[in-house]
């Protein structure tokens, strides 16, 4: 693989495509936080040679949203080629102080602040229904159990409004992206066996996960860490697609303009939101061309708040020109997009889409 990675980088193009898709790219004229130049910087890492501040930096100028893969003519897996030079950073003891407290925090308190785990749970309330006999799991994340209850909330409501009573995990916990994201693949693997593990020892058939990214992780990334989960993971969105589509959830229409917030992990099911829009009677004006992050995924938040915060008005500013509200699934993105707009005074509406579908049913 890695001797792959060298070739890659060498079969690049220098076609500019990655730069001209890449989010942190739109707000920053530095050249070298380009994605073709952070692949550049391969060898160097590699050797353990000294990094200029830029050099440094742009390797953790990454959401690792992975647009500048899908762009890439020659496929390149620069995503992945960025994560393991983090990972190299990590081993030489030269990654960001708060990358290194973040994943510690996820490894020995299961979450990214390192927050008493069993708060997780605060979001519960007592109208809510559970069952600790079904066979259907849910998993609300970390940014929805400790920033967003009312997703979570939400969720299980709608989720009763259709006689589904699922059991929540006693012992929760954070997914482990940012320990991917940032190369920490060892700990990864033992994170996601031990996790794997505790959800099936629960007698779990079927995880529902409102985060993009915990869906993404547990169905995607813990079968290459560990192996496949005995249990199927299913998007929180997908649940009420199906819903709708047997007729299960009924809803009244909503009479707005929005456009969406996409989750970077789910961007090749980018449908499944806008049929719920669709369904609700709203109508869907796009807010890019292409797909453009957050900005806040991966460590970028953390260690570059200002970037992080440009790329974010980048959508803030955008919708507020063409919608009447900003709709949402994805937890994270919420969290930093609404911190933008308090940070900066911007006066647009947010709403996850679990709280959209809600407001038509009650």
């Amino acid at each position: 693989m890695i001797a792959n990675y060298h070739s890659a980088v060498k079969s690049c193009i220098d076609c500019g495509k990655c730069g001209e898709i890449c989010p942190i790219c739109k707000v920053s004229d530095n050249i070298l936080y380009t994605p073709d130049n952070k692949i550049k910087l391969l060898s160097k890492i590699e050797n353990g040679e000294e990094l200029t501040k830029d050099e440094f930096d742009t390797i953790y100028l990454c959401t690792r949203c992975r647009a500048c893969n899908e762009v890439c003519p020659v496929d390149i897996p620069i995503a992945d080629i960025i994560q393991y030079e983090r990972g190299l950073l990590a081993e030489q003891g030269r990654e960001p102080e708060k990358t290194r407290h973040i994943i510690k925090n996820i490894v020995e308190k299961w979450n990214p602040k390192g927050l008493d785990n069993e708060k997780r749970k605060e979001w519960i309330s007592d109208d809510l229904k559970f069952s600790d006999d079904s066979e259907i799991g849910y998993m609300a994340g970390c940014w929805v159990a400790f920033a967003h209850g009312e997703i979570a909330r939400n969720t299980i409501r709608i989720l009763n409004h259709c006689g589904i009573y699922p059991k929540i995990l006693e012992k929760e916990r954070c997914c482990g992206l940012f320990v991917i994201d940032n190369g920490h693949l060892n700990e990864a693997k033992e994170y996601a066996k031990n996790y794997v593990e505790y959800i099936e020892s629960c007698g779990v058939k079927k995880l529902i996960v409102s985060c993009p990214a915990c869906y993404s992780v547990l169905k995607f990334e813990y079968p290459k860490l560990y192996r496949k989960p005995s249990f199927e993971v299913v998007m929180s969105l997908g649940v009420f697609k199906e819903l709708i589509e047997s007729g299960r959830l009924k809803m009244n229409k909503i009479n707005k303009v929005v456009s969406v917030r996409d989750g970077c992990p789910l961007r090749d099911r980018r449908d499944v939101p806008r049929y719920i829009l669709r369904e609700l009677g709203v109508n869907v004006v796009e807010l890019f061309d292409e797909d453009v992050c957050c900005g806040a995924p991966a460590g970028v938040k953390p260690n570059y708040p200002e970037i992080a915060d440009a790329v974010g008005m980048l959508t803030i500013k955008r919708a507020k020109e063409i919608s009447e509200m900003l709709i949402s699934y994805c937890p994270f993105c919420l969290y930093h997009l609404e911190w933008v707009r308090e940070k900066y005074g911007a006066d647009i509406i947010m709403k996850d889409l679990s709280t959209l579908l809600i407001e038509s049913i009650s």
